[in-house]
């Protein structure tokens, strides 16, 4: 029996979120393959483990470490002595699907789950993503990058008059809808600008796509699959961090989405292909708009997707015909296999 270190929490802003996904992750992973160890990063970046590692489990809003925990000590392919066969990073956003906690377990010599240093700092990095995506040729939406040491940054009226009259403000380096604001008037975007300001010193400004939001959820290494689509129908304006994790009555998700048999083929052919294109791994979660006259725009990739049982990763899985607790099984070892093929790598460049 192999065992498995789910890694949660973490510095940034989608705390909470982690401690969702990785509180699932231990309940439904196979049991009679895993032996399951817990750490947890708290807010300060201290590294802790104890049972229970969470406290008010049942409620999203409040979901939180536990109190009196014992330091955790990471040790080349050991936590605090133990041996380690793998990792399941499940920290979202900053220091946790960005490279920087990807570079440390790699030095450890530890198998993870997920996109290794490169692939993963390039789809935290929204700019610089599109970049990539637009230099080989993929739809995305135009935008601007504000820094925050820009004296004088580009007014609403300038970025409206390239952009169009209705703006995406968000923070280049987050996830889960924090942070983002949609504007449509000068009024509100400097407030907007300053919002995204608080999470990140990079802020990306996109223009509106007025299309259906579809997801598609990736699988492999260098093989690779995709889901069926899912279809996400926002109770709100956007579909916000409130809709995605708090109150998700309001929002609709519809799998499979109703698509044309071409239109999904397209879409997961993308999805694939921008997956390989940014150097992605084990997994991630492909955004797409889909506007009325089929045209197809990729609006990002997420390396570290939520991961509860009813977030859209897993449930497109399930759709497709993979359980949850398989999935979990299969980016465990598809994170042991790509070790294994670097390791023999590393070995012979000695």
């Amino acid at each position: 029996m192999q065992t498995i270190l789910i890694l949660c929490g973490g510095e940034s802003g989608e705390h909470e979120v982690s401690l969702q996904s990785a509180h699932s992750i231990a309940r439904f992973i196979p049991r009679d393959r895993y032996r399951v160890v817990m750490v947890g990063i708290d807010k300060s970046g201290h590294w802790v483990t104890g049972d229970p590692l969470f406290q008010n489990v049942d409620d999203p809003s409040s979901i939180a470490l536990a109190e009196n925990l014992e330091p955790a000590k990471l040790e080349r392919r050991c936590l605090n002595g133990e041996k380690i066969d793998a990792v399941f990073p499940i920290i979202h956003g900053t220091h946790g699907e960005d490279g920087s906690l990807q570079g440390l377990l790699q030095m450890q010599h530890l198998p993870y789950v997920g996109s290794g240093v490169l692939g993963s700092a390039v789809g935290m990095d929204k700019d610089l993503m599109k970049r990539l995506l637009l230099h080989a040729g993929l739809n995305c939406a135009r935008h601007v990058v504000i820094y925050s040491w820009q004296k004088t940054p580009p007014t609403y009226h300038e970025l409206a008059e390239t952009l169009g009259p209705i703006l995406f403000v968000k923070p280049c380096n987050l996830g889960s809808s924090v942070g983002i604001s949609k504007v449509s008037q000068a009024s509100e975007y400097a407030k907007a600008i300053s919002y995204a300001l608080e999470f990140d010193t990079k802020v990306i400004v996109e223009s509106f796509i007025d299309g259906r939001e579809i997801e598609i959820s990736v699988l492999g290494n260098e093989r690779t699959e995709a889901s069926v689509p899912g279809e996400i129908i926002p109770g709100g304006d956007f579909y916000s961090y409130d809709a995605k994790y708090i109150d998700s009555g309001k929002t609709r998700l519809v799998i499979p989405a109703d698509l044309p048999p071409d239109c999904v083929l397209e879409i997961q052919e993308i999805a694939k292909k921008s997956f390989r294109l940014l150097e992605m791994a084990g997994m991630a979660r492909v955004d797409f708009f889909v506007e009325q006259d089929g045209k197809i725009w990729v609006n990002e990739l997420n390396t570290l997707p939520g991961f509860t049982n009813i977030s859209m990763y897993p449930k497109l899985w399930e759709a497709t015909g993979l359980p949850y607790p398989e999935l979990i099984h299969r980016l465990i070892q598809l994170a042991i296999n790509r070790f294994q093929g670097e390791e023999r790598l590393r070995r012979n460049r000695f």
